[in-house]
């Protein structure tokens, strides 16, 4: 596929590298004139799955751009003093990311942008809008998004492998030693976190996309689960998070009968659903 490659820098200082797909005419009737896709833990532009995805939105007719967070890949590298990867990355910075692609796909002049997470992608986008409120930004989807939440995983059937995880690394920092990695199997089957991401991301509240966040969007807003996504990080999420919004008429939640997590096994129905919501009528 033809691209523009393309990057883009945040408010404190990492550099978001990516790519554009532009269709030869843009649709001017849709919710939105471009769209962000942003990829979920570990991922990256140039190996997501989401790449396929992005043609068919190109294909029919909107611009599509996917760029690496600073959380792209397991380890990134450094970004002046900020480590980047999964392994390093904080969520609590993870809307200076968005903000500037959002910005980025303004200054290309589309005024009305949507953004499309998957996976911790789908967490990334609600903790960015909720805190950014960014104008530009006119439709958010969470497809597969995940629960982050001490509180609950010291409760769900992986209790003790939690727990276990957390007194680790809880001493790893206690011994000044937060910055080494950890190779996990929960929440993320052969993660790999340092242990003080670990401690922030899953051993808090800070991040439960199901009890906050969710209910700050105020555009419209697409959640997306399948019911095959029974792990703990992704059972009830969508329900919980819709729950939050209840009355909230710009929030649609599908749990799609079948769907596994990110609904791979049911493409057509992906695309059948997102267009729609979106607004695209065929000619």
């Amino acid at each position: 596929m033809l691209v523009d490659l393309v990057n883009t820098k945040s408010e404190d200082g990492v550099t978001l590298s990516g790519i554009v797909l532009e269709p030869e005419t843009p649709r001017l009737d849709l919710l939105v004139d471009a769209m962000v896709m942003i990829h979920g833990s570990g991922g990256n532009f140039y190996l997501s799955p989401s790449n396929p995805r992005a043609m068919k939105l190109r294909d029919m007719g909107l611009p599509t751009a996917l760029f690496n967070t600073r959380g792209h890949d397991v380890i990134g590298g450094r970004a002046g003093n900020i480590r980047t990867g999964n392994a390093y990355e904080k969520l609590s910075e993870t809307h200076l990311d968005v903000k500037a692609m959002v910005n980025f796909m303004v200054e290309r002049g589309y005024q009305r942008v949507g953004i499309w997470g998957s996976s911790l992608g789908a967490v990334r986008v609600v903790l960015a809008q909720a805190k950014n409120q960014d104008p530009h930004v006119n439709a958010v989807i969470s497809l597969a998004p995940l629960r982050f939440s001490h509180d609950y995983y010291t409760k769900c059937e992986m209790a003790e492998e939690h727990l276990k995880n957390y007194n680790d690394a809880k001493a790893l920092v206690e011994a000044g030693r937060g910055h080494e990695i950890m190779f996990l199997n929960f929440p993320n089957p052969g993660g790999y976190f340092s242990a003080d991401v670990y401690l922030d991301r899953h051993c808090s509240e800070h991040y439960d996309i199901t009890k906050s966040y969710t209910d700050a969007i105020n555009c419209p807003l697409l959640i997306l689960t399948g019911t095959e996504e029974t792990h703990p990080r992704m059972l009830n999420a969508g329900r919980d998070m819709a729950n939050l919004c209840s009355g909230h008429d710009n929030v649609t939640w599908i749990d799609l009968e079948g769907g596994d997590h990110g609904w791979h096994n049911k493409e057509d129905d992906l695309f059948r659903v997102v267009p729609e919501w979106l607004g695209l009528k065929n000619k």
